[in-house]
């Protein structure tokens, strides 16, 4: 789940911002990037959504960001 913490520091997002937008605590967050805690999947999707990448990309089973492995 590290690209959890790579797509939000891209995009500017504090872990306290993402916690706020799920209704969750920054230490729930923290959990999700050092994968010691899983999103429920619908949060997942939405997670892929937010950072417009795949997730297969965000899970770490592509390494192409729009899930179109050539």
């Amino acid at each position: 789940m590290n690209r959890i913490k790579e797509l939000r520091k891209e995009n500017h997002w504090t872990q306290a911002k993402l916690a706020k937008f799920f209704y969750v605590t920054p230490d729930l967050i923290s959990k999700w990037e050092r994968g010691y805690a899983n999103p429920p999947i619908n949060d997942f999707h939405t997670l892929a959504q937010i950072f417009k990448v795949s997730m297969e990309y965000l899970g770490g089973y592509s390494n192409e960001r729009n899930g179109r492995d050539n």
